[in-house]
């Protein structure tokens, strides 16, 4: 009868097992540690204990106009905002031992499943969430219908506004980036109070990067300039789950921004013992959701 859910058996490892390998020294299995959690040094994350999560938007007024003698006021009223629904996915993967291979497996290198499966799981979380921001030029949008980063964004009160640079990371673009961040508005057009805490970049950008932010100088002039990147105090994440090479990105800090994650539920494992086939099963699974909510708060360099 076959069985499902692939599991392990003896001669799949003819090395451990039936042909087993005299005198062996070492089994080279997960020796490599698993790269730091960066996900939430720049996304906003919270916790969840319901199916969806809703987020919705009211303005504020728009300015004041003046008012002549005996004139009636100008009254205004709030306007309701975008909306945005986040629904959890449910991730899971599992493992299965035959009874035979995990008695026989007197080196524990198969039966020692929980280290990959968890390495596994810490990476499958990052791609996920990185995936928001990699896609933030194209499908991943906000609740005004425009991607993520767009040079159109809809204000409620009318207008629109750019959160968009095109061009590889410079000098000019980096400043560029940081005058739209501090020039950013609410739905009625009014000035928020906001300033870029970092610089997120892929593993490309690292040594263009430190230069332009590190530097003494003006990395772009020989005339001595005064390096004024020293004194915005931009801190650094380098993500190695960014995917667009050329791509770099300028946000608040996370509790200040609405790119989100959810967790409606983290990693969980559960193991138990096939009734039928002895075989040993070990699964992990975990519930969450993200998106963006907003677009302010966050600056996008598309390189080119």
């Amino acid at each position: 009868m076959a069985l499902g859910g692939n599991p392990m058996f003896r001669a799949q490892y003819a090395d451990l097992f039936l042909s087993r390998l005299p005198f062996i020294d070492e089994i080279l299995f997960e020796q490599f540690d698993a790269p730091s959690l960066t996900y939430p040094q720049v996304f906003h994350v919270r916790n969840s204990t319901r199916a969806f999560e809703n987020v919705t938007g009211i303005t504020g007024f728009g300015t004041f106009s003046s008012k002549s003698e005996g004139d009636v006021v100008d009254y205004d009223k709030l306007l309701q905002g975008f909306d945005t629904r986040f629904v959890h996915t449910t991730y899971a993967k599992g493992s299965q031992i035959s009874m035979e291979a995990a008695d026989d497996d007197i080196d524990g290198a198969i039966t020692n499943i929980m280290p990959p499966l968890a390495r596994s799981a810490r990476s499958s979380i990052e791609i996920t969430i990185w995936n928001v921001i990699n896609n933030g030029f194209g499908t991943t949008t906000t609740p005004d219908g425009q991607a993520l980063y767009s040079d159109s964004h809809v204000l409620v009160g009318g207008g629109t506004y750019d959160n968009l640079v095109s061009g590889d990371l410079s000098i000019a673009n980096l400043e560029t980036a940081l005058n739209m961040f501090d020039d950013m508005v609410d739905d009625r057009g009014l000035p928020i109070e906001n300033s870029a805490a970092m610089i997120v970049f892929p593993t490309d950008l690292r040594w263009l990067v430190h230069e332009i932010l590190k530097s003494d100088l003006r990395s772009d002039t020989a005339n001595n300039a005064t390096n004024a990147f020293n004194q915005v105090g931009l801190g650094t994440v380098m993500s190695k789950y960014l995917t667009g090479p050329d791509d770099w990105f300028l946000f608040s800090a996370p509790a200040d921004h609405r790119v989100m994650v959810y967790w409606r539920m983290e990693p969980m494992s559960d193991h138990t013992i096939d009734f039928d086939t002895g075989n040993y099963k070990t699964k992990m699974t975990y519930r969450l959701s993200t998106g963006a909510a907003d677009w302010r708060n966050t600056v996008g360099g598309q390189g080119a």
